[in-house]
Parts: C-alpha cells; structure tokens; sequence
C-alpha cells in the first residue's frame, strides 16, 4: 500500500523514479539519489538517505505518518513540485 502511495506521489510530482521493496523497507530513486524507508515499531516511518550509493544511508528523520514523510519526499525529490494537499483514497 505505502509503495503505491509513494509511485503515485512521483507521478503528481512529476517526478521520474522508482519505488522498490527490498528487506528493510522501500527503497525511492529518483536520479542519483536514494531514499530508503523504514518503518520502526512504535516511532512512526523513518528516512534514510543517500545521494549516490544504497549503501552508505545516514539518518535524516523520522515522521509520525504518512503525510509528513510525503512533505519530506517532495521537498527532497521535488523541489519545484507544487505545493498543496495530496489526497489519499481510492479511486
């Protein structure tokens, strides 16, 4: 479900990138970056980031739902993207 959320998110960011599942979470490409995304029992979704290699993720936060890693993302993979509300639901 988070992947599909994530995918759609590039697409009304206009954003070329991949979302894939591996062990620990998804992994977001867009480029030469990658963000990972973990889920950590009873802290909410953390990110971690890398600019140009999956392997040396560090740290850069940790969000209480769905709509602050979202924010976080946009800001990250799409700056120029327009702000607003992104509505989550079935279509």
């Amino acid at each position: 479900m988070l992947r599909d959320v994530l995918c759609g998110a590039l697409r009304l960011w206009d954003v070329a990138g991949t979302v894939e599942a591996d062990e620990d979470g998804l992994i977001v490409t867009v480029g030469r970056r990658a963000l990972r995304v973990v889920s950590i029992p009873g802290s909410g979704l953390e990110l971690r980031h890398a600019d140009a290699s999956i392997q040396d993720l560090t740290p850069l936060g940790v969000h209480a739902g769905v709509a602050g890693l979202l924010r976080h993302l946009r800001d990250e993979l799409a700056p120029h993207a327009k702000r607003g509300r992104l509505i989550i639901g079935a279509q």
